[in-house]
């Protein structure tokens, strides 16, 4: 697994702390930070969006520059998969209209929709 998949499971965790996989997920993910940047490091909140982003780009730094955090994280991703959607994989899905494209109508961009669409 990258660095960069094991710090999508950040944002998977934070919004999974209703579960009791994704509490384990984030009290683990939270001992490790703070273990890796001081407790002056305190780890966002999991309802806090914003915070989750910023953590998850000091996460990334840190992973870069020390090896030890990033197998550590690593290994915590790999112990906190069953988090990830369906397949066991990180989904990134970029829709774009480009160019000369021409839009007479609704337009809907998506990866998985669960439910219906209804432009009404």
């Amino acid at each position: 697994m990258d660095t960069e998949t094991a710090v999508a499971l950040v944002s998977v965790a934070a919004g999974s702390v209703a579960t009791a996989a994704g509490q384990s997920a984030w009290t683990s993910l939270t001992s490790l930070v703070r273990r890796a940047l001081g407790r002056t490091a305190e780890p966002a909140t999991p309802e806090d969006a914003e915070a989750v982003r910023v953590l998850e780009g000091r996460i990334l730094q840190h992973a870069a520059t020390d090896p030890e955090f990033a197998r550590e994280l690593h290994a915590w991703a790999d112990t906190h998969r069953a988090l990830l959607p369906e397949t066991g994989t990180v989904h990134h899905t970029v829709n774009t209209i480009t160019g000369d494209a021409r839009i007479q109508g609704p337009v809907i961009q998506a990866r998985d929709v669960h439910g219906g669409i209804s432009f009404d």
